[in-house]
């Protein structure tokens, strides 16, 4: 990479939008120009903004080393406006992309690790700095809000809805009032992205919605007591009609036949693999109850994490990472240092699921699923990640 990068910056995501083109030498930003963007106007005035940009400073698209695309949550219209355009700028020229979320802009630019955005609705966007591990972003309503523990002590924020609501519900934070985040001020994390090589696979790189399914995924981190009255444990052949069932009602879980499963819970079989359970540990209405379940397969010092899947009705209550942390002192136990996996590139929740439990991705295998056919995605977990 150029010792002085020259980045291209989009963001339309909230009420009005933004194009910045920047040089970064060093420590400093040059900002070479940028434009606003009405609201409602993107997919008018987007690409003849970026053209403009570039002319003004005497360039031309070839000549930038990235683009950086803020590519939500925000505007479901404006978000998708942006990321395509970014895309197909990219796309000809040849250009790598790299993707920012806006609350980490927002983050940055107050210097805040929690921050948050208005989502309307009486909800907002919100990013939540954990100590020692990655912030997570969700969608939270009050009811969500009022189960995060620990609340944090300071939260940015940059419009009237998201601070109502914050000094609503948590009364103690301090809110930290800051201007709008703009194009200009992802170019610095988007320069960080790039020389740490995070620049996305174009034909994977979409919105980052928040939508609610999303944050049911999510919730693990602020639904802390859903996990309270539940136990892990080891599959047995008991629970086969059980997770049968599970896997029934499950577009995405793994539809085996009984003789796979009884494979996978037999000591012997070669490669040998772990299969938990989780259920109600007597507390609930219908004590001993499973509701989800996990497979890994060994072959040390490596693991295939095969399924992570919990009955739809108990979705949103944090038992996903119960199983996953679960499964990773057993993988522990058992010599393992880097857990693989491939998903479907279609299926968003399950990719994000990943990627807040610290995956990265690696590859793609081409055509991989059938009915539909689908590329798979390849994610790793490596020694540093949370077997560390």
């Amino acid at each position: 990479m150029p010792d002085f990068p020259l980045l291209l910056a989009i963001d339309t995501c909230g009420p009005s939008g933004s194009v910045a083109l920047g040089r970064i030498p060093g420590r400093d930003i040059e900002i070479l120009g940028q434009a606003e963007l009405a609201g409602r106007t993107y997919s008018a005035t987007l690409v003849s903004a970026v053209a403009d940009l570039l002319s003004s400073a005497g360039l031309h698209l070839g000549l930038l080393d990235a683009i950086v695309v803020v590519n939500g949550p925000g505007s479901f219209t404006g978000v998708r406006v942006g990321v395509s355009a970014a895309k197909g700028l990219a796309q000809g020229a040849g250009i790598p992309v790299v993707a920012i979320s806006r609350l980490e802009v927002l983050s940055r630019k107050s210097g805040v690790p929690s921050a948050a955005l208005d989502a309307h609705r009486g909800e907002v966007y919100l990013r939540l700095d954990r100590t020692g591990s990655a912030p997570v972003e969700l969608l939270a309503g009050p009811k969500e809000l009022a189960a995060v523990h620990p609340v944090p002590t300071r939260v940015a924020v940059c419009d009237e809805g998201a601070a109502a609501l914050l000094a609503r519900v948590w009364p103690q934070t301090q809110l930290v009032t800051t201007l709008p985040p703009l194009a200009s001020d992802a170019l610095r994390p988007g320069e960080a992205r790039l020389i740490a090589g995070a620049a996305v696979d174009l034909a994977l790189l979409d919105g980052h919605y928040l939508r609610r399914s999303d944050a049911e995924i999510f919730g693990a981190d602020v639904a802390t007591q859903a996990a309270a009255g539940v136990q892990i444990r080891r599959m047995t052949a008991a629970d086969l009609d059980r997770v049968l069932a599970i896997a029934e009602n499950l577009p995405q879980a793994p539809h085996w036949p009984q003789s796979a499963w009884l494979n996978a819970i037999d000591p012997e079989s070669t490669p040998r693999r772990i299969a938990l359970v989780i259920g109600a540990s007597g507390a609930g209405p219908q004590p001993g109850s499973i509701l989800g379940f996990a497979v890994a397969s060994l072959l040390p010092p490596q693991a295939e994490l095969e399924t992570i899947a919990v009955a739809p009705e108990s979705q949103r209550l944090g038992l996903g990472e119960s199983l996953f942390q679960a499964l990773v002192a057993e993988l522990k136990a058992a010599g393992v240092g880097d857990v693989l996996l491939e998903v479907r590139a279609s299926n968003r929740p399950a990719l994000a699921f990943y990627r807040a439990l610290g995956f990265v991705r690696n590859g793609i295998r081409p055509g991989y699923y059938a009915d539909p056919i689908e590329d798979a995605v390849l994610m790793h977990l490596p020694s540093a990640g949370k077997l560390s």
